[in-house]
C-alpha cells in the first residue's frame, strides 16, 4: 500500500478543495495547535495545496468582519514560520434566498478566482428560490461549486449541474467498504466534479490518509478532477 501511495505522489499535484483549518474562524480548528496538526498531517501525506473554506452563514456573519477574522487567523499561521502547504483562502457559503444580492459576496470567492463554494441546507427538498439564486450567480459569469455533493439527494445535484454548477466531493464518499455509489461515479465520469476535499475538522488523524485512499480507489477517474483543481488553483486575477 505504501508503494501505491508513493506512485500517487509522483503522479499528482494534490489540491485539498475543502478544509476547515483556520484557527478560531469556525468549528474546524479551535486553536493554532490544532491547525498546525492539520497542516502537518497534510504535508506528511504529500498534499501541498489546501483551499481553506471556513463556514460563512449569511444569517449570522457579516462579510467584512468574516474576512477580517479570516485574515487575522491566516496571519497567525504564516507567522509560525513552519514549512506548510500553500493555502488559498475561500469560504463555504451556506445558500439562502437572495444570496446573490449579498454585499461584497465576491470577497467570499476562492481567492484569485471567480468561483464560490456553496453549501446547501440539509433538507430533503430545496426551495425553488435557491435554484434561482444559483442560476443568477452563474449568469454573472461566476463559477459555482456545490460543496460535498454526495450528502444531498442526487436529483438536487443533477438540477444544480443542469444550471451549470460544478461539484466537489468529500474523500469520505469514496472510502467506504463498497466505494463510491453509482450516481457519484456518473458525476465523475461526466466531468462535473472538479475537486476532492478532506473537509477536515479538528485533529482528525484519518482525514489525509483517507484523501489518498479516495484517490487510489478512483484510479484514472481522478485524472480529470486533479487537472480541474489545479487549473482553478493556477487562475490569478
Amino acid at each position: 500500500m505504501a508503494t501505491d501511495f508513493a506512485k500517487l505522489l509522483e503522479k499528482y499535484d494534490f489540491v485539498d478543495f475543502h478544509s476547515h483549518i483556520l484557527p478560531g474562524v469556525d468549528h474546524g480548528s479551535s486553536s493554532l495547535e490544532t491547525t498546525l496538526f492539520q497542516l502537518r498531517s497534510a504535508k506528511s501525506a504529500g498534499i501541498n495545496k489546501i483551499i481553506s473554506t471556513s463556514h460563512f452563514y449569511p444569517n449570522a456573519h457579516d462579510v467584512k468582519r468574516f474576512v477580517e477574522r479570516r485574515e487575522k487567523a491566516f496571519s497567525r499561521i504564516l507567522s509560525c514560520g513552519e514549512e506548510i502547504p500553500e493555502i488559498r483562502l475561500g469560504a463555504e457559503v451556506l445558500i439562502c434566498n437572495g444570496i446573490e444580492n449579498l454585499p461584497d459576496i465576491e470577497k467570499l470567492f476562492i481567492r484569485g478566482t471567480n468561483t464560490i463554494l456553496i453549501e446547501l441546507p440539509g433538507v430533503p427538498v430545496l426551495d425553488s428560490s435557491l435554484y434561482t439564486s444559483v442560476e443568477r450567480i452563474l449568469s454573472r459569469g461566476v463559477g459555482v461549486v456545490i460543496a460535498h455533493a454526495e450528502r444531498y439527494k442526487p436529483y438536487i445535484i443533477d438540477r444544480m449541474i443542469g444550471l451549470g454548477a460544478k461539484i466537489q466531493l468529500n474523500s469520505s464518499a469514496m472510502t467506504g467498504v463498497f466505494g463510491p455509489k453509482k450516481h457519484i461515479l456518473n458525476w465523475i465520469d461526466n466531468k462535473h466534479v472538479i475537486g476532492i476535499g478532506s473537509d477536515i475538522h479538528g485533529p482528525d488523524r484519518k482525514a489525509y490518509p483517507d484523501f489518498l485512499k479516495a484517490v487510489s480507489k478512483l484510479g484514472e477517474r481522478y485524472d480529470h478532477i486533479n487537472k480541474e483543481s489545479n487549473l482553478m488553483w493556477n487562475i490569478s486575477f
